[in-house]
């Protein structure tokens, strides 16, 4: 499926984004290395009940190499208000999850949070333990009896992602060290529903780490769903499913 792709232009960057359906507003917030469009088989989907608006996250403020958690932040609520956009469901994959997270804080025009694999706690992880986290991500997602045409895709954009940054690759790591690593959200101060959807073979953050976010969000649900780190690409249409029925209840509850 072929989404239309827009350019929202603000005082420090411009952010790309694609946009696909028509309904309730969803806003889709991709992992780390990746793109919207990583995410076609998903994003189509949701877009047969719901407004997507799928944001590029790698986009650059003041020429830095990668944005800190504050500026990815501001930008995003830029767009909202230019937007219009009201009773939001984020949807958020990994590092997008943690940016959901962050922006859940403040913006009473998000109603509800889905996360899959989703960053936001502290996780001692250095540069190399990470790459090879990958690497172990990557190998398991071969073994998957799923179109492979998905696996290359998502190997594609990390390759481009990763390339496009090397010039930049200490700066890159050490902010995204630095969001891993560190506690930035106020969970005191979400109180909106929110579903997490967890693989039980996470090779990034494992089941415990779930259960930890699950704690700290007062108002969320856990599901463990077979799958790893990247269900919601491979497994898109159990994703959409239990998204669509969760979309169903009025309010959230807790495991």
């Amino acid at each position: 499926m072929k989404f239309d792709s827009h350019l929202f232009k603000t005082s420090s960057t411009n952010l790309e984004y694609i946009e696909a359906g028509s309904g309730d507003t969803v806003l889709f917030l991709h992992g780390l290395g990746y793109k919207g469009t990583t995410y076609n088989e998903v994003i189509e989907q949701i877009s047969h009940s719901h407004h997507v608006y799928a944001p590029n996250l790698h986009f650059s403020v003041h020429a830095q190499a990668i944005s800190s958690l504050e500026e990815y932040i501001d930008v995003l609520q830029k767009f909202i208000r230019a937007k219009k956009l009201k009773r939001i469901t984020i949807i958020g994959h990994s590092f997008g999850g943690g940016i959901a997270l962050k922006l859940a804080e403040s913006n009473s025009n998000i109603s509800r949070l889905i996360l899959t694999g989703t960053a936001g706690l502290p996780m001692s992880y250095s540069i190399a333990q990470f790459s090879f986290l990958l690497i172990v991500k990557t190998w398991h997602e071969l073994k998957y009896k799923k179109p492979f045409s998905i696996l290359v895709r998502l190997v594609w954009d990390f390759s481009l992602f990763t390339i496009k940054l090397l010039p930049h690759f200490s700066k890159m790591t050490q902010a995204v060290t630095n969001m891993t690593n560190e506690e930035h959200i106020q969970f005191q101060n979400i109180h909106i529903p929110a579903l997490l959807l967890w693989g039980k073979n996470d090779e990034i953050f494992p089941q415990s780490y779930a259960e930890r976010l699950n704690h700290k969000l007062t108002n969320s649900k856990l599901i463990i769903v077979n799958g790893n780190h990247d269900l919601i690409l491979f497994e898109y249409q159990k994703f959409n499913n239990l998204f669509t029925e969760y979309c169903k209840q009025k309010t959230g509850s807790r495991n």
